[in-house]
């Protein structure tokens, strides 16, 4: 039996899985929606170029919520096929990010602020 959770001490066993498969649909839905809000604000400037940072958000978040799934699937016993943990998913992300900078700075650049 473990012991009662408190909030000095660590967070009882089993809720790591669940906090870890939290935080990777948040970060996606984070970047998902700053994809967005971007595309909205360069899209008089940019046309149809804004946009690219928002198919490329969207492939990354379902592909993100599709992994963070089968890992937590994986680690709760429910799927007996390991998940893969190479390192891609933080270098999606990773890659997003940067092109959600790229096309901010390209709007600066032409003015649209």
């Amino acid at each position: 039996m473990t012991a009662p959770a408190s909030t000095d001490g660590p967070a009882p066993d089993g809720v790591q899985n669940e906090r870890t498969a939290l935080a990777w649909q948040r970060t996606a839905l984070s970047l998902l929606a700053s994809s967005l809000i971007l595309a909205r604000l360069t899209f008089g400037r940019l046309g149809v170029v804004s946009l690219v940072p928002v198919v490329a958000a969207v492939a990354v978040t379902a592909w993100i919520f599709f992994e963070s799934r089968g890992r937590y699937r994986h680690d709760a016993g429910i799927a007996l096929r390991p998940r893969s943990r190479g390192g891609t998913a933080p270098f999606a992300l990773a890659l997003l990010t940067v092109l959600l900078a790229l096309t901010e700075l390209v709007a600066i650049a032409r003015g649209t602020f």
